[in-house]
């Protein structure tokens, strides 16, 4: 690079989603960004350095095949880290990246923004003193409050899903859903490795779901398979060959709408959404989606997950509330967990749903927008 620049890292989809207003910040600033990023933080100004398709990851065994690949992204992101014309670091989320980069950075004296650090309240708390003195930027309340007992400060974003305007002050949605159709949104993913794993047991949900009655009377049934950008389309698409012939008519596949409102719109025009933990189990909750959350992590993961992690759940609406409020089942077996899927889903109520979207709404519209952040960046 020849001209000065602040390097971004983001490597999933949520970063991606989280990064886009930060990226039109540092360009707003007559600034360049360059670095790791998706479409939506591409469309805003990003420079890529590296295809950001290769960067999603999802648990130990889908890390291993792909260290080489990774090391080679980590190796160019430090090298522009450490050139004169990398005046600033952004990192978000992507820890196994970005705290490694953290310490290069501080290092150097330069100053760094960490979007979505290390959820220490989970696991690892440890991780907090090595980012003391870089600019934290959390996105719930009991997060900041678990990086302060530590001794490390960190102030609060406002939710990306609340940033525009007009969401903010229309949510919920209206209690009317179209009678005449009921339609179930999948979300198996946003890493491949972890889409393909949960496939058949959404499939099993599905296929026995199409054959309940309807609640509501409706006179159709609609299944649309939801993925965070295209390249997961052809590969997913593939699992549709499984199920008969009148049920893969009654599918279709999508990725989600980049605008926060146009995927408000879809999520909340949901009778049921079965969704993987995630980044997207909140964005349903807060559109007033009827919501179970399952996942099947590999082997190694969910045993080490089961020896590591604190937290009881996984869901983000459920932590956030501290209430199992929405069914979440993670395990191995798919003939069980398929079964306790369908009793969940028989079980949500809509009224319930938009009740929770509105007491989520209220916990996280307190917060700092992304301007706030880049401007104690650059000016203490």
């Amino acid at each position: 690079m020849q001209e000065p620049f602040v390097l971004f890292c983001a490597g999933e989809d949520s970063g991606d989603v989280l990064g886009e207003a930060f990226v039109q910040s540092i360009v707003q600033r007559g600034m360049l960004p360059v670095g790791t990023g998706g479409s939506r933080m591409q469309n805003a100004g990003l420079v890529p350095i590296a295809e950001f398709n290769e960067l999603p990851v999802s648990g130990f065994l889908d890390v291993l095949p792909r260290t080489a690949k990774l090391q080679k992204v980590y190796r160019v992101l430090k090298d522009l880290l450490c050139s004169e014309e990398c005046k600033a670091f952004i990192a978000i989320d992507y820890p196994g990246f970005n705290m490694k980069l953290c310490q290069v950075a501080k290092k150097m004296g330069k100053p760094v923004l960490f979007v979505a650090p290390p959820q220490i309240w989970a696991w690892k708390p440890g991780r907090a003193q090595k980012l003391d003195g870089v600019n934290l930027a959390v996105l719930f309340q009991f997060e900041k409050e678990a990086y302060a007992q530590k001794g490390v400060n960190a102030d609060v974003l406002l939710h990306p899903f609340l940033l525009h305007e007009n969401l903010y002050h229309t949510l919920p949605y209206s209690e009317q859903l179209n009678s005449s159709e009921e339609t179930l949104l999948l979300f198996p993913g946003s890493r491949l490795s972890q889409a393909k794993r949960n496939m058949d047991l959404f499939l099993r949900v599905v296929e026995a779901w199409l054959k309940m009655p309807s609640p509501q009377a409706a006179t159709s049934k609609k299944v649309k398979l939801i993925v965070p950008r295209e390249s997961l389309i052809p590969p997913l698409e593939s699992y549709f060959q499984k199920i008969g012939e009148v049920e893969r008519q009654q599918f279709s596949v999508q990725v989600a709408p980049e605008d926060s409102e146009e995927r408000r719109m879809l999520f909340g025009s949901a009778s049921m959404a079965l969704a993987t933990p995630g980044t997207v189990t909140l964005e349903l909750a807060l559109s007033g989606a009827p919501l179970v959350v399952a996942t099947k992590p590999d082997f190694l993961t969910y045993i080490l997950g089961s020896l590591l992690v604190k937290t009881r759940t996984f869901a983000m609406p459920n932590i956030l509330m501290g209430i199992s409020l929405i069914p979440e089942f993670i395990g191995r077996s798919t003939t069980k967990m398929a079964h306790q899927i369908l009793a969940a889903m028989h079980n949500q109520d809509l009224a319930k749903s938009r009740q929770l979207a509105v007491s989520l709404t209220e916990r996280l519209g307190k917060g700092f927008v992304p301007d706030c952040f880049v401007d104690k960046l650059f000016n203490g």
